[in-house]
């Protein structure tokens, strides 16, 4: 993967988890097509100065906890309450990994979050990833693709 674009991305999903739902994130080694105990994934489209997506899956109990914690919550947070946080870290990582590999005065419209079954599922709709990194979350994992293509 080109550094140019995987550096930025660690760093923007870093902060985002550190953030935004206050766990903290370590690099970990990618897998080929992360799988095991997923949580939810979850990928935002954009568009403008180049496009693409960025996805994001979460494994290993990590959405119940960051959910939580961007709640406040003291109990589990609903299912759908953990939904939207998962469609709001994407968009977030999405939204701070963008003027990182493009430059602050490029201009992107995000789309909605979109749910998918499986990584795979997200990867053949957004595209095939031009940087992956995985993070260990609160015990877990997070693994996040980013896909730019230049505009059309």
């Amino acid at each position: 993967m080109p550094e140019s674009l995987t550096a930025p991305l660690a760093d923007a999903a870093s902060e985002t988890f550190e953030s935004l739902a206050y766990c903290f994130a370590e690099p970990a080694p990618p897998s080929a097509v992360p799988g095991a105990g997923v949580d939810g994934v979850v990928a935002v489209a954009f568009e403008g100065e180049a496009r693409g997506g960025v996805v994001l899956q979460l494994s290993g109990g990590v959405l119940s906890a960051m959910a939580g914690n961007m709640l406040g919550l003291e109990e589990p947070a609903s299912p759908a309450d953990q939904r939207d946080a998962l469609g709001e870290a994407a968009n977030v990582i999405c939204g701070n990994v963008l003027p990182r590999v493009a430059g602050v005065a490029a201009v992107f419209a995000l789309g909605v979050p979109q749910h998918f079954p499986t990584w795979q599922a997200a990867i053949e709709t957004i595209g095939s990833p031009d940087a992956h990194i995985a993070l260990e979350v609160e015990g877990g994992r997070a693994d996040v693709a980013l896909v730019m293509r230049p505009a059309a």
